[in-house]
């Protein structure tokens, strides 16, 4: 028996006369073109016999089923954090009768132009989204349906899902300021988060700091390595520059036990001498010893909300421009009244 030869989009277009990105574009739909070059190649198509492979859009419902999570895999312990997401949104995307093909290169414009401009997704969700992300105008150019997970400076008329991280500021800033404190510390995202500009730890910063400022508490902030060391001079940073800190906000989750270490090591009983926030999930600050109050920012249902939000919109619905996960404030054992220091401090200051 002779050996059956497989037609590719190379064959397709040799028949057809055009290129192999026309024909790669008439299976996607991702570009204009004319009807008589579409004839032309399906045509062709038929002609030859030609199956895309599994991963491209069929001829008649130009859709695969599939859709992309774009979202540059961070080395070290932020991967822990990633993998929430990753699994529910999963689930999401079975749910909904999809499936997911993660782009985690670190060349996240190369992956996603191959991937739309290949017929091998028929959306994309944007994940680590940074304030000037070259990613969003590339979605846009491509016109593939595509959602945010995070607020950029501009999104493209992109939309996007987040959390509210003003909310949840303000929940943090309220309750200190209810139990007197006047001099509060935030630690954040590691700082090659804030170095890569990414949106969630910048707003969450940014939101945090105004929130206490504009109840007129002093603040002081850090980045921080999620290492034994990190933690160390971070912390001990803060206390450098803001030695009547009485209360510490955390967003970082990975740094909570050691958090909790140093302060206990440098002296400092929680919530006796310093009340300690977290925003982080709730499994994780009722892991800690005392549970901490916390902040919880649901992440496996933003990231199911991402996934169901890009299912609607690949169906051609029109989405909010924004859609805000609200968080709740949950006060256990690391919080209480501040003690010691004077009520009031200079005015509002950032440092």
């Amino acid at each position: 028996m002779g050996s059956v030869m497989t037609v590719t989009i190379a064959d397709v277009a040799r028949h057809a006369g055009v290129s192999r990105s026309t024909v790669s574009y008439v299976l996607s739909g991702n570009r204009t073109i004319s009807p008589e070059t579409i004839k032309r190649v399906e045509g062709s198509i038929a002609a030859l016999g030609f199956r895309p492979h599994a991963g491209a859009r069929s001829i008649r419902t130009r859709r695969t089923g599939v859709i992309a999570m774009a979202l540059p895999m961070v080395h070290g312990p932020h991967n822990q954090v990633q993998m929430p997401y990753v699994w529910a949104a999963l689930t999401a995307a079975q749910d909904s009768g999809l499936k997911v093909l993660m782009l985690t290169d670190d060349d996240g414009e190369a992956a996603i132009r191959d991937a739309v401009a290949s017929a091998l997704v028929d959306g994309v969700m944007l994940m680590e989204v940074q304030r000037r992300d070259p990613r969003i105008p590339l979605l846009t150019e491509l016109k593939c349906p595509a959602v945010l997970v995070g607020t950029p400076d501009r999104p493209h008329g992109l939309p996007r899902v987040d959390f509210d991280f003003a909310l949840a500021a303000r929940a943090c800033a309220e309750h200190l300021h209810e139990s007197g404190h006047t001099s509060v510390g935030y630690l954040g995202q590691p700082p090659e988060a804030f170095g890569r500009d990414v949106a969630y730890a910048v707003h969450a910063r940014e939101s945090v700091l105004t929130a206490l400022e504009s109840r007129g508490q002093r603040t002081v902030w850090a980045a921080c390595d999620p290492t034994p060391a990190g933690v160390v001079a971070a912390l001990d940073d803060l206390l450098a520059r803001q030695p009547d800190l009485t209360a510490l906000i955390v967003y970082n989750e990975r740094v909570l036990p050691l958090v909790r270490d140093r302060l206990a090591g440098l002296g400092h009983r929680v919530p006796d001498d310093i009340s300690l926030i977290a925003i982080c999930p709730d499994d994780e600050a009722e892991r800690c010893d005392p549970p901490l109050t916390s902040v919880s920012l649901p992440a496996e249902e933003l990231a199911r909300v991402a996934v169901r939000s890009l299912a609607r919109r690949i169906e051609g619905e029109e989405l909010p421009a924004e859609t805000l996960l609200a968080p709740a404030l949950k006060i256990r054992a690391s919080t209480g009244p501040r003690r010691g220091s004077a009520a009031d401090g200079p005015r509002p200051r950032r440092t």
